[in-house]
């Protein structure tokens, strides 16, 4: 039974539940008030006739009993303002009644039966009013309170009684109108706890349909922000703490997935002519069409220069895959003056036919850089320039250090690169020229990997065309 309880208020909304709770707490507090408030009205008017009788009595009991019917006939005796319905009985010292007084209005009504109220136990009561129930002639019950004194010019009491059936009534009335007046209020209550609850709870169906969104995928998805130390505001800005943890979590996630696919793209595209070359001269040999010496050498040597180049690429591959993960530059204060350097006379030693030459601007060419990869991108960018450039020029590399920006321009006088392929000769293994032959054209990843690594500086790498022709490379890195 209790399993059962619980399970079904488990299964009742949060918001009912507060209504619920709340209406009840009010009604019981509105049930213990309306208790109270009668209980202390009861012993108001319980007082209040206990006083009316006890003065009554005082006065009455001094007057001759003689004479008292005639007094108050002739309203020569003031007694207390006494309700219409009040009893007054004069006892000699057995209990026998000598006098009853009745008023106006108690015709025909039953009356206290004080044959038991000798003056023994009229004293013992010592003035103290007491309560008694009579039954009248329908056969129903009616509560009297009266109280009994001794008679100072007799040897008997006066009896003064008053039905308490008024107060009764009194207290009846009063407990249906607030009874009902305790419904209304535990109606509109609950009618206005419903309804703040219900605006509080609000900002709840904003967390749900956040949440539903993250489900379907929109991690972006944020809980509007509220000012203040409130609970709602406090929970909304710890919730989107952790939905910004997870979207960083799914982005990086993604990111991690997008470059095994490239990678694995990528290297299934530009190995699959190598090993088909390689898988070809395999074959040659294992079938014996190779039967001179110098085939079987010629073979050799394309299987190694294929293997080199797969080498080369997965190398150049790699390379690009750690610049993609970003975070992993081993930055100090480097003189890029120094790298050109190095890169042109390295350049002139590989090509004898090309002339290679750095010029400089300005003074100041140090800048917060990774040496080895900002060497790499210009060695990429040299070789490129010299590859195309024609037999006998210049390849020329400019430094610009006046500004806050590091310009590094290698220039070439070749046959250039029209506009609309300016932006693509840096995407992976893209050739402008697809005529070249691998030899020639380089694997196309060069360009790619200068790049991202300058991206990983964030710098910015471009194409432009020569004065007089060729093709100018641009490279901007901020010096801090």
């Amino acid at each position: 039974m209790k399993q059962r309880f619980l399970a079904g208020w488990e299964r009742i909304s949060l918001r009912a539940k507060l209504t619920t709770l709340s209406v009840g707490l009010i009604g019981l507090l509105l049930t213990v008030s309306s208790a109270g408030t009668i209980a202390l009205l009861d012993t108001y008017l319980q007082r209040n006739t206990d006083t009316l009788l006890i003065s009554t009595a005082n006065q009455l009991r001094t007057e001759n009993p003689l004479k008292l019917e005639a007094q108050v006939s002739s309203g020569n005796l003031a007694l207390p303002s006494l309700p219409s319905d009040y009893y007054i009985a004069i006892l000699d010292a057995r209990g026998n009644q000598f006098l009853g007084l009745i008023s106006s209005t108690g015709g025909g009504r039953s009356v206290p039966n004080f044959s038991k109220l000798n003056i023994e136990t009229v004293k013992k009561s010592e003035s103290i009013p007491f309560d008694i129930i009579v039954e009248n002639q329908r056969g129903l019950d009616t509560e009297w309170r009266m109280v009994a004194m001794p008679l100072e010019l007799a040897n008997g009491s006066v009896v003064v009684a008053l039905p308490t059936n008024s107060n009764r009534q009194i207290l009846a009335e009063y407990a249906v109108i607030g009874g009902r007046f305790g419904i209304f209020l535990v109606v509109l209550s609950g009618f206005s706890i419903w309804l703040t609850i219900t605006s509080a709870l609000r900002p709840l169906k904003e967390v749900e349909r956040t949440a539903e969104a993250v489900q379907a995928g929109k991690f972006s998805s944020r809980l509007m922000t509220r000012h203040g130390k409130t609970e709602i505001g406090r929970l909304n800005k710890a919730l989107n703490s952790m939905l910004d943890s997870i979207e960083g979590a799914v982005s990086g996630r993604d990111k991690t997935l997008e470059q095994m696919r490239r990678f694995v793209s990528d290297a299934s595209h530009e190995l699959r002519t190598p090993l088909v070359t390689v898988r070809g001269y395999a074959e040659l040999y294992r079938m014996g069409a190779l039967t001179k010496k110098q085939d079987v050498a010629e073979a050799m040597q394309r299987i190694e220069s294929e293997a080199v180049r797969m080498t080369g690429l997965v190398e150049s591959l790699l390379t690009l895959t750690r610049m993609d993960e970003l975070g992993n530059l081993e930055l100090s204060k480097t003189d890029v003056s120094n790298l050109a350097d190095n890169v042109t006379m390295d350049a002139s030693v590989a090509n004898p036919e090309v002339t290679f030459r750095v010029e400089r601007t300005g003074k100041e060419f140090a800048a917060e850089i990774d040496s080895d990869r900002i060497k790499q991108v210009l060695t990429n960018l040299v070789a490129n320039a010299s590859r195309f450039a024609p037999k006998a020029s210049e390849v020329l590399v400019q430094l610009d250090g006046q500004t806050d920006t590091l310009k590094i321009s290698v220039i070439d006088h070749g046959d250039g690169i029209p506009e609309p392929l300016r932006d693509k000769v840096f995407e992976r293994f893209y050739r402008a020229d697809n005529s070249r032959n691998r030899e020639t054209g380089g694997s196309g990843l060069g360009l790619a990997i200068a790049k991202s690594i300058v991206t990983a500086h964030d710098g910015k790498i471009f194409a432009q065309e020569t004065a007089g022709g060729g093709s100018t490379f641009v490279v901007e890195l901020p010096k801090t």
